[in-house]
């Protein structure tokens, strides 16, 4: 049986300078699934895992899966809600995804992430419109980590990133910044053609290049014919993205700002990979990937009692960075998940932290009957749910939905090389973020959420 897999995670999200907070985290989870319907092979995975030590006879063990993802919404929070409630609802239905090929995981992600795209199709009527009268024009980048035993799924659109930190030499302290995604920008080569196979263009608005939203003018009444007068409006500074209604192109069918993620997919060891950090681009614009890292270890190295966790202050620094810069800060996000090494601290070493094991269950031999935890159950962990905490103001908001089910192990890839750092900034001392403005109350809290996440009025769990 493979050596369970431990972490510790925190999740913070802040609202920064802007109107509206359109950031949304999640972190989910879930017993990994054996159901004949979606996977053929489940029959041979049950074999295998009958020889536990903890298990007994006539019993196998099932293992969890970890899902954490980081969704940064642009033209309104609708499509960053929707991603957030239902893709992973699509990915871990699709064919293939409990599979142990490693193509056939990585196939079935993007499936789920078109599928999430598409399902939008149908909510877009009951979606805001444009202050014109438009349908919505509503979309969201999205950064997902799927975590199975000892291997780590990273997918991504648009422009949040995931950064690894790597030990190079079991004997040194310091630790590399490795930036598993690329931005998916329209002046990237790959991107630019794709963009303009499909007739779509790219123009530049403030210095920024942006995808080209053709519509008819406002004056137009009748069908759209190819003889028709469009106008062309930069609009997007993203290649790929969920949502985007919009950039669907009626004479390829297909969608100019591309919902297909690009997946990798890597084998973990704690002993070399010590942090996964997920964050939006109000993070990585300011905040260079090395110094996320360094600051994140320095954080924990200085194990101050009752300190912030290392997730909320690394927000806080990067509003820190906006505020040093004489810039409004955009909506930041970050998710850190630091692994644990085997026969270290298993507990966490901050509040607002908490430390999931990954380790395989033992169960009945009778699928069907398997007592999966619910809210009136104790998972096996210390926590019910990873605790988030939220800032918001005004008349944003961010919701964390944290899902507690009892995931496989697998083999993996290695990791592959990153990029620079976003921006090069002078490390200035480390602040606290800024104080909290009112937001609005009344969101609905579960009766078995931690007593931490209670006090904390401002954050939303569900706990499924």
């Amino acid at each position: 049986m493979q050596r369970a897999l431990s972490v510790r995670v925190s999740s913070f999200a802040d609202q920064g300078g802007r109107r509206y907070m359109e950031d949304v985290t999640q972190v989910v989870l879930e017993c990994e699934e054996c159901n004949q319907s979606v996977e053929s092979d489940c029959e041979v995975r049950a074999g295998e895992d009958r020889q536990t030590e903890t298990a007994g006879a006539g019993a196998r063990a099932r293992p969890r899966v970890a899902f954490f993802a980081v969704f940064d919404g642009h033209g309104g929070r609708e499509a960053a809600q929707f991603a957030r409630d239902h893709l992973w609802g699509y990915v871990k239905k699709q064919r293939g995804f409990w599979s142990r090929n490693h193509e056939e995981v990585s196939a079935a992600i993007r499936r789920g992430f078109v599928s999430c795209h598409h399902a939008m199709w149908k909510k877009l009527p009951e979606w805001p419109k444009t202050l014109m009268g438009l349908p919505s024009t509503s979309g969201t980048t999205a950064s997902v980590v799927v975590i199975r035993g000892g291997c780590m799924y990273v997918a991504h659109v648009g422009d949040s990133a995931v950064v690894l930190g790597v030990r190079e030499n079991l004997g040194d302290r310091s630790l590399h910044a490795v930036e598993v995604t690329q931005d998916h920008k329209p002046e990237v080569p790959r991107e630019r053609q794709r963009i303009e196979g499909l007739g779509g263009s790219i123009m530049k608005k403030s210095g920024v290049n942006r995808v080209v939203w053709k519509r008819p003018r406002l004056s137009h009444n009748g069908p759209v014919r190819r003889s028709t007068v469009m106008d062309q409006i930069p609009f997007l500074a993203v290649a790929r993205a969920l949502g985007d209604l919009w950039s669907y192109d009626f004479y390829s069918g297909q969608f100019v700002v591309s919902p297909e993620p690009d997946v990798r997919v890597m084998a973990l060891d704690p002993q070399q990979h010590r942090y996964i950090i997920l964050g939006s681009d109000g993070l990585w614009n300011v905040v260079p990937a090395q110094d996320a890292v360094t600051l994140c270890q320095d954080h924990d190295e200085a194990l101050a009692p009752f300190a912030v966790s290392s997730a909320r202050r690394l927000v806080g620094h990067a509003l820190m960075r906006w505020r040093q810069r004489m810039l409004r800060a955009d909506n930041t996000s970050a998710i850190v998940i630091s692994l644990l090494e085997p026969g270290g601290v298993q507990r966490p070493l901050q509040r607002d932290e908490v430390v999931v094991t990954l380790a395989e269950e033992p169960y009945s031999d009778d699928i069907s009957a398997t007592p999966f935890p619910s809210a009136e159950m104790s998972p096996p962990v210390p926590l019910e749910a990873p605790p988030t905490m939220t800032r918001r103001r005004e008349e944003g908001e961010v919701d964390v939905t944290t899902d507690i089910w009892p995931k496989q192990s697998v083999t993996a890839d290695p990791a592959p090389t990153g990029k620079r750092a976003r921006r090069s900034l002078p490390r200035p001392p480390l602040e606290r973020p800024t104080t909290r403005r009112g937001a609005r109350g009344g969101q609905k809290q579960s009766p078995n959420v931690p007593c931490l996440l209670q006090g904390h009025r401002k954050a939303t769990v569900c706990v499924c």
